[in-house]
């Protein structure tokens, strides 16, 4: 694209007394045509490939963010159990339960 612009700018530069021919001018807008239409390929090219690269990207963030999620899920279900086996912890064991309940019967 730069080569086609310095070319332009010097065909005009040299421009004789009856300046450009009518051909030349046709001539040179066909090529800037051209020219653009490449530039505005590239970009859309450009754009789409940045895109799909995006894409990409939150899939990998959104399979990134499950993972941590079953993490956390794992976590939360692991210490609720160790609460809970605590809470058990508290209460006396069943013999001793039983022991307590026959020195009641007994009394009575």
């Amino acid at each position: 694209m730069g080569e086609l612009l310095q070319t332009t700018e010097r065909q005009l530069e040299e421009t004789n007394d009856d300046g450009l021919a009518v051909t030349d001018l046709i001539h040179l807008e066909n090529e800037l045509q051209t020219a653009l239409i490449q530039v505005r390929s590239r970009k859309t090219h450009l754009l789409l490939e940045s895109a799909k690269g995006l894409h990409e990207k939150e899939k990998l963030l959104q399979e990134e963010k499950k993972h941590l999620e079953d993490n956390i899920a794992s976590i939360k279900k692991n210490r609720e159990v160790n609460e809970m086996s605590t809470d058990f912890a508290d209460f006396p064991a069943p013999h001793i339960i039983c022991g307590q309940q026959r020195m009641t019967l007994n009394f009575l």
